[in-house]
């Protein structure tokens, strides 16, 4: 064995040892730089992770930032179309106080002309039994009159409604459309 290390000893003398040395040294070499890039890739590598991770959670907050934005302004919304169903529930309510005063006030109007269709009776006995056509007039201006009535109350139920619900429409989609220009204007 040691005749083998002689021999070996012998090759590395000159300029042979020269370029064992050298080729160990460039081997090392290459192996210190390439263990210096793998650990620059690394650390490289491990940035990057990290701000893919801070990006993905910049994207997350404002996706839930955004979201809730919309439930707010969702709720700002229904909050504000409640507000016109409760005042029109309101309106209804006083249009159908009106109604029933109306109606009162109307069966007064007919109690009044039967009364004085009956005073007119009264007052000319030839038209109670001997003059039909007098008795009947009396009694067709008392007819005429109670179906006026009863229509007049007929429309203005149907106006009221239509009235309230326009307004209540208009309102929620005022306060629905100021929102959206808002927005705009904002630039959202």
């Amino acid at each position: 064995m040691m005749a083998v290390s002689v021999k070996i000893a012998g090759l590395l003398v000159g300029w042979r040892g020269y370029a064992a040395a050298a080729a160990v040294g460039v081997l090392a070499a290459g192996s210190a730089a390439w263990t210096a890039q793998a650990w620059r890739y690394t650390a490289r590598l491990a940035d990057m992770r990290a701000a893919h991770a801070q990006e993905r959670d910049a994207q997350a907050q404002a996706t839930v930032a955004a979201v809730e934005a919309i439930r707010n302004e969702e709720r700002r919304r229904m909050a504000a179309v409640e507000i016109a169903r409760d005042d029109a529930q309101k309106q209804a309510a006083a249009a159908a106080a009106d109604a029933v005063d109306a109606r009162d006030e109307h069966n007064r109007l007919r109690a009044r002309a039967n009364t004085l269709a009956r005073a007119a009776v009264a007052r000319d006995p030839a038209l109670a039994d001997g003059s039909p056509s007098g008795a009947a007039a009396v009694d067709l201006l008392a007819y005429m009159l109670g179906r006026v009535s009863d229509r007049a109350e007929e429309l203005a139920g149907v106006a009221d409604r239509a009235r309230i619900a326009g307004l209540t429409c208009e309102r929620a989609f005022d306060a629905i459309r100021r929102t959206a220009d808002l927005e705009r204007m904002v630039g959202r």
